[in-house]
């Protein structure tokens, strides 16, 4: 069982960043009475409303939970106990279900008044923990009540539990990490050296395509007949005639052969003369054979030479080609070569790259190294030839989603710096050259924060000032608060 003792928002303590939950799960519209508090574990966040507790009268409690291990959903199907304990003696339970996911009420009528404590006891499926809220006062008479004064506080947005559960929302503290110092270069996505062959005319004649299908892009199998290269109609390097030549020599020398193979032992021809004809036989046996598996009546065949798919097709059906030409070329597109072209000012830093994150530039998705089980190959030690610029290579198996020939920007990281301070990029709202990032301060309240920012990886971004270790900060749905707060009234928040 895990016990929480934050106690971090409430009426009047500093804790709660003086925030006021306007539109929260109660569907109260007056909240000029009303106590909230946000609890957090590393698995649940419990947001609570309720009524000034007086003794001899119903207090209304509307707790909301959160689990914060499943994408910020409510967590439903849970009992939840609430005991009000009164100067360490006295005790209370009160239980409740959700009549609406992740919402679960109460009606607390205590019995005493004086120093209280809350203590919530959360039982569910793989989920069994305890939060504890202290200092609470439990007032004798209505009239003991405190009033609540009223202040505008800027840069806050109200988000309710309700909204948040509704979209794609989420909530993680800003921590302490490794990070590294971060060079910025473009590059290109290639194909690994011997992933991709070419296909060359091995004789001249007319090119036939195996199939109507065989385009760029078409998927390809190891072995699979791509074109025929017709040598009809030419006198001059006919394949065919060569085929049926190699043939006509090959069972000659077949005959001959086995005829003196009967005749050595009788001595009817000399050890030379078979040795002659066995040779020959071995000779035009091979060269018949390899025309056999090339060469059909209709030209030579040409097969793929591994699996993968026709990058390049560099002849058209009925084209001439002579010996030499470039057919097509076949990429197998499994491991990706990543070439980052890095300015010549980060030379002394060269050394220090061992990582890095890049993006292609037909996508917004950045990827990392080590997710495609890749690895660094490469760093220049000079200037590559007429691009002024470093080449780093990476790498990559491709999962499918890569394209090869695409450019990309590159994240280059050198050696990890311990202990900063870092959010991830996708919390980030930019305006005129600045970032902010919204901070929660309770349960429905956010603020805007403006940060300033060092070097960003792509994936994170480190966070120079403006939040500190441990501030809740909202990581997916930035862009709803940013839309929510140009359409909501100024926050109101309050005191005693």
């Amino acid at each position: 069982m895990v016990i929480v003792m934050l106690f971090l928002a409430g009426c009047g303590h500093k804790a709660d960043h003086e925030g006021v939950n306007q539109g929260s799960a109660s569907n109260q519209t007056d909240h000029s009475d009303k106590d909230s508090h946000t609890l957090y574990s590393e698995n649940l966040e419990l947001f609570v409303e309720f009524d000034p507790i007086v003794v001899g009268t119903n207090s209304a409690f509307n707790v909301h939970l959160t689990n914060l291990k499943q994408d910020y959903s409510p967590l439903t199907d849970a009992n939840v106990v609430l005991t009000l304990e009164i100067d360490r003696e006295v005790k209370q339970k009160f239980e409740s279900r959700a009549g609406i996911p992740g919402i679960y009420k109460f009606e607390v009528s205590p019995q005493f008044a004086g120093e209280g404590k809350l203590i919530f006891d959360i039982s569910a499926t793989d989920i069994s923990e305890q939060f504890e809220l202290e200092h609470v006062h439990v007032f004798r008479e209505t009239t003991d009540v405190h009033s609540h004064g009223h202040s505008e506080v800027t840069n806050q947005v109200t988000y309710t539990k309700e909204q948040a559960w509704s979209s794609d929302f989420n909530v993680e503290p800003a921590t302490l990490k490794d990070f590294s110092r971060v060079i910025h270069a473009s590059g290109e996505l290639l194909a690994m050296p011997g992933e991709k062959q070419n296909m060359v005319a091995k004789n001249d004649g007319i090119v036939m395509f195996s199939t109507r299908n065989l385009i760029q892009g078409s998927p390809v199998n190891k072995g699979d007949l791509l074109f025929t290269i017709s040598g009809k109609g030419f006198t001059d390097d006919n394949i065919s005639v060569q085929y049926h030549e190699a043939r006509l020599q090959f069972e000659k020398s077949k005959i001959q052969y086995q005829r003196h193979k009967n005749l050595v032992e009788d001595k009817i021809v000399s050890e030379g003369q078979f040795t002659e004809s066995r040779n020959r036989y071995l000779r035009d046996s091979v060269a018949y054979y390899y025309l056999q598996r090339t060469v059909s009546d209709g030209g030579l065949k040409v097969h793929a030479p591994l699996k993968g798919y026709i990058h390049e097709l560099n002849v058209s059906e009925g084209q001439f080609a002579s010996t030499g030409t470039l057919l097509a070329t076949i990429s197998s597109n499994k491991v990706m070569l990543l070439r980052a072209d890095v300015p010549q000012q980060f030379f002394m830093i060269l050394g220090q790259i061992s990582d890095a994150t890049f993006r292609p530039a037909y996508t917004d998705k950045v990827y990392t190294i080590a997710e495609l089980k890749g690895k660094l190959l490469a760093k220049a030690s000079s200037v590559a030839e007429n691009d002024h610029y470093m080449p780093v290579y990476f790498e990559v198996i491709n999962d499918g989603t890569l394209l090869e020939g695409a450019f990309a920007e590159f994240n280059l990281k050198t050696e990890p710096v311990p202990d900063r301070l870092v959010v991830p990029v996708n919390a980030l709202i930019e305006e005129q050259n600045n970032f902010y990032v919204y901070v929660q301060l309770s349960g429905e309240n956010y603020l805007k924060q403006q940060l300033r920012l060092g070097d960003s990886d792509g994936i994170h971004a480190e966070v120079i000032s403006g939040l500190n270790e441990g501030d809740r900060v909202v990581t997916r749905g930035a862009l709803l608060l940013k839309a929510s707060s140009a359409s909501s009234a100024p926050v109101h928040s309050h005191s005693h």
